[in-house]
């Protein structure tokens, strides 16, 4: 049965010299298989529109989440990412995290237009970076995507009172594990210390419009540093799950 899809290409995963198989998340965020015969020949008509952050117009057949390609129309090929190493680690946490997040996001059509601008504002870092210092930027983008994803998927940091205990005070703390800020009372071994401008960056990130969020720069390499620190291990802790291409991430990020 013929279908017709718009997703973006999360994965590609080599079949044989000729085939792929491919993992594409739809508007709608949910996850489709489609193996495409052929295509790793230059020669196929959707060669281009088949690698990885493309993001495609589908004729598909098939059904029940697994399709063979009959063509992909392309819209946008995110080409930047993938010619950069840097570009294409952070790009690959972000595809494998949205593939992870995505069971809890289906149908969050809204949150599908967020990810693809997440991409764009990777392809194209070097525009918003603060004097030129790319990997900031990069790492401004990773941790505004991390806790616009795990708070879209339910687990939304408690920044305005305590996690433990319910205070209003004193919330010099964050705890993974409690679900947000603590105040001084409640902090442990596992509280790590936050102050006012980067709850109330985590606030601003929550409550305001995305593009006024990602059109916010030059807010402090520290910030941004702190931010990653926090977001990275809620995000991780909140969707139980151990990425690998984070890992990855962070090998390439010690060498820029």
């Amino acid at each position: 049965m013929m279908s017709k899809a718009r997703g973006l290409i999360l994965k590609v995963n080599k079949l044989s010299d000729n085939d792929a198989l491919f993992t594409v998340l739809c508007e709608d965020m949910t996850k489709i298989t489609v193996i495409a015969k052929g295509i790793r020949s230059m020669k196929h008509k959707s060669f281009s529109a088949m690698q990885q952050f493309c993001y495609n117009d589908f004729e598909l057949n098939g059904s029940g989440g697994f399709f063979s390609l009959s063509s992909a129309a392309l819209l946008n090929n995110f080409y930047n990412i993938r010619s950069s190493v840097d570009k294409l680690s952070f790009g690959a946490y972000l595809a494998e995290a949205a593939k992870v997040a995505s069971e809890y996001l289906e149908g969050d059509n809204e949150y599908f237009r967020f990810l693809l601008n997440c991409l764009y504002f990777i392809e194209n870092a070097e525009k918003k970076a603060v004097n030129g210092d790319v990997l900031t930027e990069l790492k401004r983008i990773k941790g505004i995507f991390e806790l616009k994803t795990v708070s879209d998927a339910g687990f939304a940091p408690s920044l305005d009172m305590c996690a433990h205990c319910g205070a209003k005070t004193d919330l010099e703390y964050f705890d993974v594990s409690a679900g947000g800020a603590v105040c001084k009372n409640c902090s442990g071994d596992g509280s790590v210390r936050i102050y006012p401008k980067l709850s109330g960056f985590m606030k601003f990130i929550l409550a305001k419009d995305m593009k006024t969020v990602f059109n916010t720069s030059n807010i402090g390499k520290a910030l941004i540093e702190d931010l990653n620190y926090i977001t990275e291990k809620y995000f991780q802790f909140r969707l139980e799950y151990y990425f690998k291409s984070l890992d990855y991430l962070n090998k390439v990020i010690e060498n820029m």
